[in-house]
């Protein structure tokens, strides 16, 4: 057995991460990757909100708590503060919403997404199959990796069984492109849908809706394609929206779908007798948990499930 697992998370609601007061005409972006420009939930905000999670739900003494997941110098008893043994990746990107002519709405990847995500779990020692061969990253690149052509192919899994298609034909937001089926992505799209939700309902609308794209078209898509939100602050007196009190947020869209690597380290706790094994254990399953800024108003509800070995 594997001293990691792959975790995976389903934005319910849109979900902001900030990163600082924004320089465009954005005034508070979300985080994003330094290189690909992609958005990420940070392992530091995905490891707070499990710890709160554990803290507020699990029949946990503290000291498991804060041997998992690290306590302050000077918190609860004692003095002495410890660093966690759960180690949490970022989550990446996998699959992002976009609006679609048919079916309301379409699940978009790419072949750099699945192949870093594949490079991920086996460096983490667990086992993925890879489903993007030759001939398929031969359908993507016959547009020249250009969005606006019109002779572009997207890919999905089975064209039976997807609500996108219509004449051969897949309405991406303003784009359409003609489209291409593969069988083995079709079957790593299956996988995939039982690891990352529990109900048929859900997996169905994940494997109807996945489609593939090229590198480049996704690019595109999960740059311009995000939420924004413009916001104001009323008075509390007048009851009016105060001057200069407008602003812009950007969130990840729900129905995002993200992964990352959970590992376990050495166990800093003085005194501990729970072993790494038994604290990576803890972590399976389905929970729900707020995550980001603006919970108030209904923002950051996701849905994160744990999975490991053969995928």
């Amino acid at each position: 057995m594997s001293n990691s697992k792959l975790y995976f998370v389903h934005c319910l609601t849109p979900v902001h991460i900030g990163s600082g007061q924004g320089v465009g005409l954005v005034d508070m972006p979300i985080m994003r990757e330094r290189i690909t420009e992609w958005p990420l939930l940070p392992g530091t905000s995905v490891k707070g909100v499990k710890r709160e999670h554990f803290r507020q739900t699990k029949d946990k003494e503290m000291q498991w708590v804060n041997a998992a997941f690290g306590k302050a110098p000077g918190d609860q008893e004692g003095k002495d503060g410890n660093a966690g043994a759960l180690v949490i990746s970022d989550g990446r990107l996998l699959a992002f919403p976009v609006a679609s002519r048919n079916g309301t709405f379409a699940y978009v990847t790419c072949p750099f997404a699945i192949k870093r995500m594949v490079r991920d779990v086996k460096a983490a020692g667990l086992s993925m199959e890879n489903p993007i061969h030759d001939s398929l990253e031969k359908i993507l690149s016959t547009s020249n990796h250009s969005i606006e052509n019109q002779e572009s192919n997207f890919v999905v899994g089975n064209r039976d069984i997807s609500v996108l298609v219509r004449n051969g034909e897949i309405h991406l937001d303003e784009f359409e492109s003609h489209v291409a089926e593969d069988q083995a992505f079709g079957e790593w799209a299956e996988r995939i849908s039982i690891l990352l939700f529990k109900d048929e309902l859900s997996r169905k609308m994940f494997r109807e809706r996945l489609v593939l794209i090229s590198d480049e078209a996704f690019q595109y898509f999960v740059t311009m394609c995000c939420e924004i939100t413009t916001r104001i602050r009323i008075s509390e007196k007048t009851k009016t929206v105060e001057d200069g009190a407008l602003w812009t947020e950007e969130y990840l869209p729900a129905e995002s779908v993200l992964y990352g690597i959970v590992w376990c380290d050495k166990i800093h706790t003085v005194g501990s007798q729970v072993t790494e094994r038994e604290l990576l254990k803890e972590l399976s399953g389905e929970f729900i948990l707020q995550i980001g800024g603006n919970a108030t108003v209904g923002k950051g509800r996701i849905r994160c499930s744990f999975s490991e070995g053969t995928i």
